[in-house]
């Protein structure tokens, strides 16, 4: 509420200096570029990361299967014909759509309805995929980002993994423990600023039964193998950090560009991946092509023709306005670099850079808030590395021991182990193992040994991770590093038949 009051009254103050704020902008073809830049996650990694207080709530990784990145492609998209079929097409440089396509290994559904109070997860199937992608697309991580809820994002949560973030300028603004989430913008470190213009939110509780088109399925209402549904839905989000300074009018409330989108769910039956498939206009070109409409002036208007351009020309607009007449509020120095932006300048897809978490659900709601089980995120951590350097070494060991000296004796024990209060809601970067204690089982390298889920079995569920890492580099972490039985960096054969050395079945 107090964002949206501070909304309020910013925007009668600027509103009174022009009568008329419609952004003419004349929506422009896509400059030529290349079409589309594909990364990929590291195979088989997903590791539970909850994040409710105390680490209580149940969850069930068997029966709700955990979600694991396989790649991430974005790029300039042109349908064949955007009016009816905005997904059949081909990544091109005269496109005038954005795609954004993620593939996750097995199969996995639709989000449902997350919130305590109408708590539905596992509505469209048992494997529900939640998260966050957020796309920077001015290559500045001085501008947008997430100021009402950073702990959601992936600097509020990478370290979790077992790691520090491996991107310097991340550096200043990753939260190492839950102190990062003091809601002080001013105070380091600066975990709201994570630089993003958009971002696509899979959050569940965002559209009806009849958003959803079953392309190919049974029309039971529940997502299986081989089907295909496309689902119309606020999923394209701007910023949150820009709301408060925005011109946009016709949303939820002032400020917010979230309008519809076209998000398509495919499950490939052959290759065991779903793909998720992102289509949104990149002008307004594009946005009356798609519904057969003469394009319209920017407007900042998220109900009727909406793009990507229009969202970006709204910052330019806002940041303009407020070099005219500041706020006086730090939170503007998240926007203030678009006043000299060009909008059109940010419209190549392969020069956006892009962070991912994603995860599954709990089987039983919190009281109070929603919350999410992480498994897996992008870019990954070096498991280890707690000083940001890129690799685990000595430096990272006498790190994690001076962590432990300096806390140990704050719980009344002098036993060599500091235990993080409220875990899973708090956590700690020296927690490598993330179990809720920073002891000599975090200063301990990582020794491959086969048991890749680290269960204390070497099994079929690791000779399943085996066949995931296969040809993959060895030492990213788990689990693909507990599987370098060679410590070579690599998974080959000489691994598999190390493997059948160790393999015993279930521990009993």
């Amino acid at each position: 509420m107090r964002g949206m009051q501070i909304n309020v009254n910013i925007r009668s103050r600027l509103l009174g200096l022009t009568c008329c704020l419609t952004w003419l902008v004349t929506a422009q073809a896509v400059p030529a570029q290349t079409a589309s830049t594909t990364v990929a996650d590291a195979p088989w990694d997903p590791l539970p990361r909850p994040m409710d207080p105390g680490a209580v709530l149940p969850f069930d990784l068997v029966a709700h299967r955990p979600i694991d990145l396989g790649s991430m492609t974005i790029g300039t998209w042109a349908p064949d014909d955007p009016v009816t079929d905005l997904f059949t097409g081909e990544y091109g440089a005269d496109g005038e759509f954005l795609r954004l396509d993620l593939t996750v290994n097995g199969l996995v559904n639709p989000p449902g309805n997350a919130d305590p109070f109408a708590f539905d997860p596992f509505r469209y199937g048992d494997h529900p995929v939640y998260g966050f992608v957020e796309i920077d697309m001015d290559a500045d991580v001085w501008t947008g980002g997430e100021l009402f809820a950073p702990e959601y994002r992936y600097l509020g949560n990478v370290v979790r993994f077992g790691g520090n973030v491996l991107h310097p300028e991340f550096l200043d603004r990753v939260a190492l423990d839950g102190s990062a989430f003091d809601d002080d913008f001013l105070t380091p470190p600066f975990v709201e600023r994570h630089g993003e213009e958009f971002h696509l939110a899979l959050i569940g509780g965002q559209f009806g039964a009849g958003d959803i088109v079953e392309v190919a399925g049974d029309d039971d209402g529940i997502f299986e193998e081989g089907e295909t549904w496309n689902i119309r839905g606020p999923f394209f989000h701007r910023a949150h950090g820009y709301e408060l300074f925005s011109f946009v009018e016709g949303g939820r409330y002032p400020g917010e560009y979230a309008p519809d989108a076209d998000l398509r769910f495919r499950h490939d039956p052959v290759n065991d991946i779903t793909h998720l498939s992102l289509v949104f206009p990149l002008t307004n070109v594009g946005a009356g092509l798609m519904r057969d409409e003469t394009p319209e002036p920017v407007n900042q208007d998220p109900t009727d023709q909406t793009s990507v351009l229009e969202g970006l020309a709204d910052l330019q607009l806002s940041a303009f306005y407020l070099s005219v007449l500041p706020t006086g509020l730090p939170e503007e120095d998240i926007l203030v670099n678009w006043a000299e932006r060009d909008p059109e300048g940010c419209l190549d897809p392969i020069s956006w850079s892009m962070t991912a978490i994603l995860g599954s659900s709990y089987t039983a709601p919190h009281p109070t808030d929603i919350y999410y089980l992480w498994t897996d995120i992008y870019p990954n951590v070096v498991t280890g590395d707690v000083d940001a350097s890129g690799e685990r070494d000595g430096r990272d060991t006498q790190l994690i021991a001076q962590h432990i000296a300096e806390r140990d004796f704050l719980d009344g024990l002098l036993d060599g182990i500091v235990t993080i209060v409220d875990f899973a809601t708090d956590f700690s970067v020296y927690d490598i193992n993330h179990d809720g204690v920073v002891d000599a089982m975090d200063l301990i390298p990582m020794v491959p040994n086969g048991d890749s889920d680290e269960d204390g079995d070497v099994d079929l569920a690791d000779f399943a991770a085996l066949q995931c890492c296969f040809d993959s580099p060895g030492g990213l972490g788990p689990p693909c590093g507990l599987l370098d039985l060679e410590r070579d960096q690599e998974i080959d054969l000489k691994d598999l038949a190390a493997f059948h050395r160790r393999f015993g079945g279930p521990h009993e």
